[in-house]
This record gives C-alpha cells, structure tokens and sequence, in this order.
C-alpha cells in the first residue's frame, strides 16, 4: 500500500479515536492503552500475523482481540480495538497511535522536537538544550535525542518539517561549496580578462 494511503488511514482512525476519547474525557488514558496494546503487538508478533492473515474470520478476530485485551484496556480503546480487527487493520495501530499522541501534544500546545548530535549529550546538556529551545519557541517541548556521529559536531534540530542544521559537517561542506564557487567565479574573471586582450 502506498505511503499516501497508509498515512491517510491513520488520520482517519486515530481523528475518530480521538475524538470519541475527548468526548469521554479519556484522552490521556486512551493514550497508554494504545501504548500498552502496541508494546503487546511488538512483543507478540504472532498474535499481530493471526490478526492481519485472510483466512481467519472477522468475528474470530474480534473474539482474540477480546480475549487478550479485555480488563487490560478501558472498553473505548477494547470496542476500537476491534473494529480495526474486523477491518483488518491492526497492523496500522503503531501509526494510529503515533498520530494520536501528535494531536495529544498539539492540544496540551507542546511541540515534538528531534535533535541530532555527534555524541552522547550529559542530562545536564539536554536540560539546556531543552531551555534554549523552549525559550525560542516560546511553548512546552517533547525532545528527542539522535545520536550521529558523521555530523562530527554542532546540532541539527527539527521541528515537522523544519529543519534548523548547524551541524560542523553541513558547516565544512558549506564553506568547500563556497570556495569552490568564490575559485570558479575567479577563474572566469580571469579566462574573460585574457580573452579580452
């Protein structure tokens, strides 16, 4: 199935889900029950193959998800479980939940940020990262730490679909870049110079 479609999938389930969570004001409790089933799913991918194979009926599937999850999950959470069991969609959930916990921040008016840096940052380094941005934003952060060595130092923040890269990689390559032209465009003025005579 295309990216397009997948993606589309999840907005359409995990808008519906959460907007039958607010309207039972289990937001957040409906978020770790996805959590919790998702780390099920991950844990037992067996039981996700017999959810998502053709030859097992949908009212089968339904009676598994049940069995497994009800008294573990609030019955919100049981009752979607098993529509995406009857469509045979289970294997969507990880993106669903995803989607959910976005639209979670967006509300509690807190941004996801990813950060990339060359090596392993001290708590206290992360602290003040976290400060910093919060500062810059003005707004409550989510961070996330990536560790790349191949960027040698510096950071690369992003935010969606904004990229912020201050990495001394991205510098270096940057500054070869503009070498390289400032030499070109010198070498030119030269060849037009000695054409000219």
């Amino acid at each position: 199935m295309p990216r397009s479609a997948r993606h589309i999938i999840h907005e359409i389930y995990s808008d519906v889900m959460f907007e039958l969570a607010e309207d039972a004001g289990l937001l957040e409790p409906v978020m770790d029950d996805l959590e919790s089933v998702g780390r099920v799913l991950q844990d037992e991918p067996e039981f996700l193959s017999l959810l998502t194979v053709g030859h097992i009926r949908e009212d089968e599937k339904v009676g598994m998800v049940r069995r497994v999850f009800k008294g573990r999950v609030r019955d919100l959470t049981l009752d979607f479980l098993c529509v995406l069991a009857r469509r045979n969609r289970m294997s969507f959930l990880h993106g669903i939940g995803d989607r959910y916990q976005a639209l979670l921040d967006e509300r509690k008016n807190l941004h996801r940020i990813e950060i990339t840096l060359a090596k392993e940052p001290t708590d206290e380094q992360v602290e003040t990262i976290k400060r910093d941005i919060r500062e810059a934003i003005r707004a409550e952060i989510k961070l996330s730490v990536t560790v790349n060595p191949e960027i040698i130092g510096g950071i690369i923040i992003r935010k969606g679909d904004m990229v912020i890269d201050n990495s001394v990689r991205t510098i270096m390559n940057r500054t070869v870049d503009a070498i390289m032209t400032r030499s070109k465009e010198k070498s030119n003025i030269k060849s037009n110079k000695e054409s000219q005579q």
